[in-house]
């Protein structure tokens, strides 16, 4: 399965149409030429910032750090950075326990990701209350997709990182509601992780227009 690398920052102030067309003439075309294909473009409706998460793909953690290590990808983060700020960007690497054979671009949609590092001493634990219980339950709940587990190798605010799509916002209400999502979270937090947060983000539509990373 492919590697993942994100970006995330919030746009200047008055700098709003500068950065649009900087994403579509400049941005996207500049990280396709290096190899790395836009998958994904959110705003962060609830939880912690940057607001503006864009996720490209690559084949392998090799073909990554070969596109990041490119003096042209030093020039797309430079020109970036003069039109945001709180830039962050991390390589995520799938954690194998979701089974997907492909991760492809996703329009309309919502995410709600969960945000955690380990306890010390549980990681075989853990990974059997993930793999016989967490990811069964929430399979019972037919509106959602469970889309990846993915592990924080460089960058970015936590080790893990659990990634849940919907097609409708009022969804994930259901789902938070739920005695099923309640029972497998509470366990989760309580037993095997620390530092837990979640983001519910939304899709900013289409990838090739000026839209893409607008709010």
């Amino acid at each position: 399965m492919a590697v993942l690398f994100t970006q995330s920052w919030d746009i200047i102030q008055e700098k709003e149409d500068a950065y649009a067309e900087f994403v579509k003439s400049t941005l996207l075309p500049g990280m396709t030429a290096i190899g790395l294909g836009a998958v994904g473009a959110y705003y962060v409706e609830v939880g912690f910032g940057p607001r503006i998460v864009g996720v490209h793909r690559a084949d392998d953690t090799k073909a990554l750090c070969n596109s990041i290590g490119t003096n042209e990808f030093k020039q797309l983060t430079l020109q970036a950075k003069s039109l945001v700020q709180n830039y962050r960007a991390a390589v995520l690497e799938p954690t194998g326990r979701v089974k997907r054979t492909e991760y492809a671009i996703q329009k309309g949609v919502w995410k709600f990701n969960q945000y955690y590092d380990l306890r010390p001493g549980v990681k075989k634990e853990y990974a059997d209350y993930i793999i016989n219980y967490y990811i069964p339950t929430l399979g019972k709940l037919d509106y959602l997709e469970i889309t990846g587990g993915w592990n924080v190798v460089l960058g970015g605010v936590s080790e893990i990182i659990g990634e849940l799509t919907f097609r409708d916002p009022v969804d994930i209400g259901r789902m938070l509601a739920s005695p099923e999502f309640r029972q497998i979270s509470i366990k989760l937090q309580d037993e095997f992780t620390v530092n837990y947060r979640n983001r519910i983000m939304r899709c900013t539509e289409r990838f090739d227009e000026p839209r893409w990373f607008r709010l």
